[in-house]
């Protein structure tokens, strides 16, 4: 048996890898990377792929089309009966584990108090967390994430930085991410465009949090995840690949100023996974197996002037018929929004978003199953600020709809691909490895480390298993 530290690198495929490598030959994962276990993997997930949904499918070892999540915010109890994930087996086992920021994380579960450390995803309707310590750091994440959904906000949530700083001696975020976070919000105040990565720091603080849980708990199975470097290749991934586009509109100006983005967040990851290393080294119990769960590759490449959100959710439900006590918001990633809608309602809450039309197509939505829905906005580039319902013409401020400027003109130059990738150090086996091995299946990954301690793997997983992480 290995002790695991699962780097859930969230969408980053080989040739993201492969390219800062190539860049950056003296880096610690251009160094490190030809002694590790490479696998391209891919998904089985059908339809359109998204991280809430081949996530879990990583984490339970079964497709969407077992485990059926499809959005944030679904009630996912009966699911989690009949394919719980990888954490939830562990730890009903008595494996010490410790879980942070993975996706579907949320609620804190009843019996937090079994892990050595619960921190549910950045998208949660809550900051609870487990130690209580965390609570104030994962208060401030929720605020700033959603402070940086289209546009990273220049302003900082005070109260809540306030509370987290009364923590800080005990969450272990130190000097050193400390001064290079001055230094972010100093140079901003000299290339404002450089405020994206704010995005970025939130990874950093967050990780020196990870990372001292890790060290003073010292969980056998542990995971931490990560959206930075995602995000900024769905942004900026036609600046760094300009020629991967058999067309592309955007301007040799917007190419120059973000074509180092993707880098600035890889040597972020390089950091982290030079500090994952080291700790392995220096407890050899441990592996560090980084996996993406799917990719992305260049998708279209356009200037983004406006997108559609819900600014004010009360408003819209109250214009599309429901008074406030017949409905709840539920968590979502942005621009979706997410309601859970009572029983006798859903009738005619379909109808009404069945009258729904924007820029003369129909909303598109989802009724995820229990009054579970998921609305799709993020409409781009839209001449008039109004939509119809049944067709009548209102305006989107009487919907509470914002068209909100994109001040980085990008929100999407690459979009999600089946194939992702995962990689394994073992600090007791440093010889070079023979390559890296193709289209190896997701599922694998869950029954492997189950395997690896000793637990029965259930009879609906895979049975493929991925060699180094099985001892």
């Amino acid at each position: 048996m290995r002790k695991i530290i699962l780097f859930e690198l969230n969408e980053v495929p080989f040739v993201i890898l492969d390219d800062f490598c190539q860049k950056n030959p003296e880096s610690h994962l251009a160094q490190t990377l030809p002694y590790c276990a490479q696998y391209e993997t891919y998904t089985e997930d059908k339809g359109e792929l998204h991280p809430w949904a081949t996530w879990p499918t990583l984490h339970r070892g079964v497709s969407n089309q077992q485990h059926q999540i499809k959005d944030f915010g679904q009630n996912i109890e009966k699911i989690d009966k009949e394919y719980p994930p990888i954490w939830k087996l562990l730890t009903e086992q008595s494996i010490s584990t410790g879980v942070f920021a993975s996706m579907n994380s949320y609620p804190l579960p009843q019996n937090y108090g079994s892990y050595a450390f619960y921190v549910p995803d950045p998208f949660a309707a809550d900051s609870q967390a487990y130690p209580d310590y965390v609570i104030p750091f994962q208060a401030f994440n929720l605020a700033m994430s959603r402070k940086s959904e289209v546009n990273v906000d220049g302003g900082i949530d005070i109260k809540a930085a306030v509370k987290m700083l009364a923590s800080l001696p005990l969450l272990g975020i130190t000097r050193a991410t400390l001064r290079k976070v001055g230094g972010q919000l100093i140079e901003e105040r000299k290339n404002a465009h450089i405020k994206t990565r704010r995005r970025s720091y939130q990874s950093v603080l967050s990780f020196d949090v990870y990372m001292k849980l890790l060290k003073t708990r010292q969980p056998a199975f542990s995971t931490y995840f990560s959206n930075h470097v995602a995000s900024t290749m769905h942004r900026y991934w036609a600046a760094t690949f300009p020629t991967d586009y058999e067309v592309n509109h955007l301007p040799e100006a917007w190419i120059h100023k973000y074509r180092g983005e993707i880098d600035f967040a890889m040597e972020k990851f390089d950091e982290f996974f030079k500090e994952l290393t080291t700790f392995a080294d220096d407890n050899p119990a441990y592996q560090v197996v980084v996996a993406s769960s799917m990719g992305q590759k260049g998708s279209i490449a356009e200037l983004v002037k406006t997108r559609t959100s819900v600014q004010d959710v009360s408003r819209l439900m109250s214009r599309l018929g429901l008074k406030v006590d017949e409905w709840a918001i539920r968590p979502a990633m942005h621009p979706q929004c997410n309601v859970m809608i009572h029983g006798n309602k859903i009738q005619e809450f379909t109808k009404s978003l069945d009258g729904f039309v924007i820029d003369g197509r129909r909303l598109q939505y989802r009724n995820n199953g229990e009054g579970h829905f998921s609305l799709d906005f993020g409409h781009v580039n839209l001449v008039d600020d109004f939509a119809t319902l049944q067709a009548e013409k209102v305006s989107f401020e009487e919907l509470g709809i914002s068209n909100n400027l994109v001040e980085d003109e990008s929100i999407g130059t690459a979009y999600h691909t089946p194939e992702g990738s995962l990689f394994i150090y073992d600090p007791l086996n440093k010889v070079p490895q023979k390559g890296r091995k193709h289209q190896w299946s997701t599922l694998s990954i869950a029954p492997s480390i189950l395997e690896n301690f000793g637990l029965p793997v259930p009879p609906y997983m895979s049975h493929l298993r991925v060699p180094e992480m099985v001892h």
